[in-house]
């Protein structure tokens, strides 16, 4: 079994250090992905109306700025979320913990590909060059398909963070020392993720706002890892 000295010398994270991280990471996020998505970037953008949404970017471009920025810091809190619980649920299960870890990793390199396009949309609107060459309606076109690539690999990227989620639900429950029913929260938080993106293809007429409660599961582990999860001693 491996000791906190044993720990040390390896430079892992001891268990209390791995529940604070993840915990204020996991916080952060949950600060900076609404505030990004439902305020400074929702300013800019008039769904469906592509002329507003460009003449917006142009007149005042900031606030889309901010939020793009906002979701960057989103997904960088991601990567150090992934590596904090790789330790903290690591502990008799390193192969499932290291498969985690990576599935998180790659949900966040899909969102960066969104995040991408987000600029890609912003440099399009701004950029006078793109405003010599197209005309206004072209403009508008491209910038609204930059736009929607966005959504559509951000749709993807939340799709995958429900396995995601599905994954570390499994690990949360083989762990020992993590309350089983954690598990399954998380798991019906990943369960609402996977709904959601289905439902938009399949089920669009469906009103399943209230799957949303669902995903509020990680926010709930959140809590329990910045109020109780990081007095965990090294197994």
């Amino acid at each position: 079994m491996e000791t906190h000295a044993d720990a040390r010398t390896k430079g892992a994270l001891s268990l209390p250090s791995a529940a604070l991280i993840a915990g204020l990471g996991l916080l952060v996020m949950t600060l900076t992905a609404p505030f990004a998505n439902f305020y400074f970037m929702g300013q800019s953008i008039v769904p469906e109306n592509a002329a507003a949404t460009v003449e917006n970017l142009q007149a005042n471009g900031t606030s889309y700025l901010i939020g793009a920025t906002l979701l960057f810091t989103t997904y960088v809190m991601d990567v150090i979320v992934a590596w904090a619980l790789y330790w903290y649920l690591r502990p008799g299960q390193t192969s499932l913990a290291l498969l985690v870890a990576w599935a998180r990793l790659v949900y966040t390199a899909l969102a960066f590909v969104g995040l991408w396009a987000s600029f890609s949309a912003y440099d399009l609107a701004t950029s006078g060059f793109a405003s010599d060459v197209l005309s206004g309606t072209v403009l508008h076109t491209e910038v609204m398909i930059q736009l929607s690539s966005a959504k559509t690999m951000e749709s993807i990227a939340l799709c995958f963070f429900g396995v995601h989620l599905w994954l570390l639900s499994v690990l949360i429950w083989r762990s020992t020392h993590v309350p089983r029913w954690l598990a399954v929260v998380v798991a019906l938080a990943g369960a609402s993720y996977v709904i959601l993106f289905l439902a938009k293809y399949f089920m669009s007429n469906l009103d399943l706002g209230w799957v949303l409660l669902l995903a509020l599961g990680e926010l709930v582990f959140m809590f329990w890892l910045l109020t109780l999860g990081w007095r965990k001693r090294n197994l």
